[in-house]
């Protein structure tokens, strides 16, 4: 439904966004994630028209709407800031773009009504923008995009205002919007939980570069690349050389003199560097030896940390290398206490996970 081609942008010296190349379709919710100056809000920027490209195209539906401004684009926008005009109601706010284009009243009234009821704001109608809380601010500002029917509605950041229960509520309450709307939504953002939890599929911005695009388990599971792999949760990263592989065995030689086997099919050959990755929760802390399908080494518990959910320790390796480990209290309730600081542990990993990432 909306392609990039080649898009560029640049400011004299500095390229914010290079030769960028994605494909949405039609219905798709999709997020732009990455850090602040990744270029992720200029893209988003460009396709509403806002921002003129140096390069490249944009296509809605395979026509060209580079040249077009804003108001032919048939894509609206929802700001960080909400944008809310503080003088109007919110039926006044989400009527304004209707208003506009000279509407017919009774049209503009059925509309505004079933925007309304869409975002769960029905009854909200005559209250002020002052007289909202930063979550329902939030709906209005998506109600008066949604009620111009747009093929695309672009959300920048909507969510950073919000405290982190009132976001976790409405990250629920927009997912629900969307299928049921059957609007293509593109929503940046720069915290990876937002991203992993509402898009369809996400591209993970760095330095005006698109590192990788994928599914959002995709993304996780199996990063591309190292800045990937970092920023999305908790990464343990291995430099590491091939030593043997062959059929689905892959054996390297970890930093640590740590041999290991994984079963990943890759084209890697002996004396190859690469870099081995292992989340945090894909550890075990134990007090026996590995079995025969896992990999296993010593090591020296440095700190314990209760979160609740969760227990996270910092394990020392031979070496001096310390590694991070997270286990769920409920699965470990049982071991937990026999886990004391500065005492030698066994600590295991199945050779089905991890990954390699080719230098």
């Amino acid at each position: 439904m909306l392609e990039l081609r080649n898009l560029t942008k640049t400011y004299g010296n500095t390229t914010a966004v290079f030769e960028t190349n994605l494909t949405i379709e039609k219905g798709e919710f999709f997020c732009l994630l990455g850090s602040s100056g990744c270029g992720k809000t200029t893209i988003l920027r460009m396709i509403a028209g806002f921002e003129r490209r140096t390069g490249g195209q944009i296509l809605l539906d395979g026509r060209d709407i580079s040249e077009d401004p804003p108001y032919r684009r048939d894509i609206n926008t929802v700001f960080q800031d909400y944008a809310l005009f503080p003088n109007m109601t919110v039926s006044g706010n989400v009527a304004y773009g209707l208003r506009i284009k000279k509407l017919d009243s009774s049209e503009i009234k059925r509309r505004v009504a079933e925007a309304l009821e869409q975002v769960g704001l029905t009854g909200y109608d005559t209250r002020m923008p002052d007289q909202l809380s930063g979550g329902q601010q939030q709906r209005v500002a998506l109600a008066r995009a949604l009620v111009n029917q747009p093929r695309v509605l672009l959300l920048d950041e909507p969510m950073s205002a919000l405290d982190k229960k009132i976001a976790e509520q409405t990250r629920l309450e927009l997912m629900e919007l969307q299928r049921r709307v059957g609007i293509t939504f593109i929503y940046v953002t720069h915290n990876q939980t937002e991203a992993l939890t509402l898009a369809d599929r996400v591209a993970v911005m760095h330095r005006g570069v698109v590192e990788q695009c994928a599914k959002p388990s995709e993304i996780y599971e199996t990063p591309k690349t190292r800045f990937v792999a970092d920023f999305i949760g908790s990464m343990n990263f291995f430099d590491a050389v091939v030593t043997r592989c062959e059929d689905r065995e892959t054996e390297l030689l970890l930093e640590t003199r740590w041999p290991i086997v994984v079963e990943q099919q890759l084209r890697l050959t002996p004396g190859q560097r690469v870099l081995f990755c292992l989340r945090p929760e894909q550890l075990k802390l134990s007090l026996i030896p590995a079995k025969p399908h896992e990999n296993g080494l010593s090591g020296i518990l440095r700190q314990k940390v209760y979160e609740g959910d969760l227990t996270r320790y910092r394990v020392e390796l031979p070496g001096g290398k310390t590694i991070a480990i997270s286990l769920h209290n409920y699965l470990a309730r049982n071991i937990r206490d026999f886990f004391e600081l500065n005492e030698e542990f066994m600590l295991h990993f199945n050779r089905t996970q991890g990954v390699i990432i080719p230098q």
